[in-house]
């Protein structure tokens, strides 16, 4: 199993906007192959997002953001935008 975690540091007034265009993301992922789940946290407290996603493999995962249907889902995103964003990824060496 993999994992990617995306935190991403959103200022306070474009937090709507960020959740709104995250809304639906786990309703369209659910057709891609080898995805497992889709997580939207958002902070009880501060500015800080995390967008969780689990795999069954880390080349499931590579597979989807190289896809045609990754590129689709990004081309609408803002090369402006105040969202700063970290990406990390995880082999799952235990789980319950």
């Amino acid at each position: 199993m993999y994992v990617s975690m995306n935190r991403l540091t959103v200022p306070s007034d474009y937090q709507a906007h960020l959740e709104k265009a995250f809304s639906e993301s786990g309703e369209r992922m659910k057709n891609v192959p080898g995805f497992l789940e889709f997580l939207f946290l958002a902070p009880t407290q501060g500015d800080e997002y995390t967008v969780f996603t689990k795999w069954e493999s880390e080349q499931d995962f590579l597979n989807w953001t190289q896809s045609e249907a990754f590129k689709r889902s990004h081309a609408g995103s803002n090369p402006n935008s105040p969202v700063k964003s970290e990406l990390r990824t995880y082999q799952v060496k235990a789980s319950s």
